[in-house]
């Protein structure tokens, strides 16, 4: 029987570290890595001049004058191609397609022959004998300053600039004791290794590049023909050279902005499903790196909250010079008024990210709930006074719709049809009433008093009173909804409308 897992297999780093920062995570998983000759499985783009020229094959058009009659190209340019054409197997003697032809034009790329290389395949013995669908050209030790059970000091960077980092190991011997070695992996598996690594690399680039020029990035860059549409290797030609190699391979993880855990593709390609597949599972079956994982992610957390709160605070500095300047100094004095303005300008800010324009929404709703209820207590009306127009609906609506023409406003929304009474009852007894409510009986109140600051409301803006409507409506829309396509319009408007509240609210302290 092979021995399990040894705890001596030498660690190699086979990527560069993410950026150094405290949330980085270091673990060496285990993996016995086979020694082998492996096949390059080279793919070449047809450039534009091949596909056209396929392409007029595939319709009908196959003599090289004709051709050249379409394109406008030369005739003997036109009859080199499909002569290079028909030695690669694309077209026939005749100029139609093969179906290798087809499948060129299809996939935009030709088979070249195979090359051969020796290289690293790693089977992982925490899935069964798996393996990573990577290649390496050669193992590279990782820097170890020390080495403890469970875990090592890897140094990272260069000696002038060391990045030291605490590395956690995967203890497979104590996981699975007396575990054989896996067998070795049979050839159909290190073909398709081959060509998943060469996919995920020729992705990689191009990632890369559409990052460099700006590009909008491609559905599937790496997308290319099945193992089957590939030209098959000489499988006999795949030989194991040496005995396979226990190796600790080291892998790095960070913990996202939300909390995630992201884990880069040991290899160096992107990140890695596998990789997070084992974080996982170590994560879920606890223990010294479940906790490292976890610490690091409160650490990321209560980092992510400083950083929150310190912007938010400079940002809310900010605001309240704006709000200084345009409503004067003595919004410093009102705490609400500052307040609620503040939050409705922080949410703008915000455009049209998830949850702005509720919060727009329900600061603004608070702002003119807040105004009212202070006139309500500034301007009150006995429960005696409005018991006669509130015993029945249409006595209500006539006094709350006198009331609100003879101040100025236009429309008298149903929102505000109240119970006057009941109202009046309330704001007696020191309840926080509602906007309907208190607002149906601060119109009553400003019916004959031209003083009261809904004459100047009603002057600056008629249609409060629908506006108003329209903003409760507004609020039970984005309570239940996501994004709005208009939510950044809907936002200034709503600002618009709280900044009218301020001046009377300032003057009601």
């Amino acid at each position: 029987m092979a021995p399990s897992f040894p705890r001596s297999a030498r660690i190699v780093q086979l990527c560069p570290a993410p950026p150094r920062r405290d949330e980085r995570i270091c673990v060496a998983f285990p993996a016995w890595a086979h020694r082998v000759t492996a096949p390059i499985l080279p793919r070449r783009g047809l450039d534009l001049f091949e596909r056209v020229v396929l392409g007029l094959c595939h319709a009908g058009v196959r003599e090289p004058d004709l051709i050249a009659a379409r394109i406008n190209l030369h005739v003997r340019l036109c009859a080199h191609i499909i002569d290079q054409a028909v030695r690669q197997g694309l077209l026939d003697r005749q100029g139609e397609l093969t179906e290798e032809g087809r499948r060129a034009l299809r996939t935009g790329s030709v088979a070249e022959e195979t090359s051969w290389s020796v290289r690293y395949v790693f089977q992982s013995p925490e899935a069964g004998g798996d393996l990573w669908p990577r290649t390496a050209e050669r193992l590279v030790d990782a820097h170890v300053t020390w080495r403890a059970p469970g875990r090592a000091g890897l140094q990272l960077g260069t000696t002038g600039h060391p990045d030291p980092i605490e590395a956690a190991i995967v203890d497979v011997a104590d996981a699975a004791p007396g575990a054989d070695v896996p067998g070795r992996p049979g050839p159909e598996q290190v073909v398709e290794v081959a060509r998943l690594d060469r996919d995920a690399r020729e992705a990689q680039r191009v990632r890369e590049f559409e990052r460099v020029q700006g590009l909008a990035p491609a559905a599937q860059p790496g997308a290319r023909p099945g193992p089957d549409e590939d030209r098959p290797p000489d499988l006999s030609r795949i030989a194991f050279i040496d005995a396979p190699e226990p190796v600790l391979v080291a892998g790095f993880a960070v913990v996202g902005g939300g909390g995630e855990l992201v884990a880069h593709d040991p290899f160096g390609v992107g990140t890695s499903a596998m990789f997070g597949e084992l974080l996982e599972r170590r994560l879920h079956d606890g223990g010294a790196l479940a906790e490292r994982i976890r610490g690091v992610a409160r650490s990321r957390a209560e980092n992510a909250e400083r950083t929150y709160r310190r912007a938010e605070a400079t940002a809310r500095a900010h605001v309240e010079s704006v709000l200084v300047a345009e409503f004067g100094a003595d919004v410093r004095g009102d705490e609400d008024a500052l307040d609620l303005m503040t939050d409705v300008d922080l949410a703008v800010m915000l455009g049209d990210q998830a949850g702005a324009l509720e919060r727009v929404v329900h600061a603004t709703h608070r702002l003119y709930e807040e105004l009212f209820r202070r006139l309500a207590r500034g301007y009150p009306v006995p429960a005696g006074s409005v018991r006669a127009v509130s015993s029945t609906q249409a006595l209500r609506r006539a006094a709350v719709e006198e009331a609100a023409h003879g101040v100025g406003f236009q429309a008298v929304p149903q929102l505000f049809v109240q119970d006057l009474c009941k109202a009046a009852r309330d704001v007696e007894a020191g309840k926080n009433v509602t906007l309907k409510e208190v607002g149906a009986l601060a119109l009553v109140a400003a019916h004959r008093n031209a003083e009261h600051p809904l004459h100047r409301l009603a002057a600056r803006r008629p249609d409060l009173l629908s506006a108003l409507a329209a903003l409760g409506a507004m609020r039970n829309r984005v309570s239940h909804g996501g994004r709005d396509p208009s939510a950044v319009q809907d936002a200034k408007w709503c600002r618009e409308l709280a900044a009218l509240a301020v001046p009377e609210l300032i003057a009601l302290q």
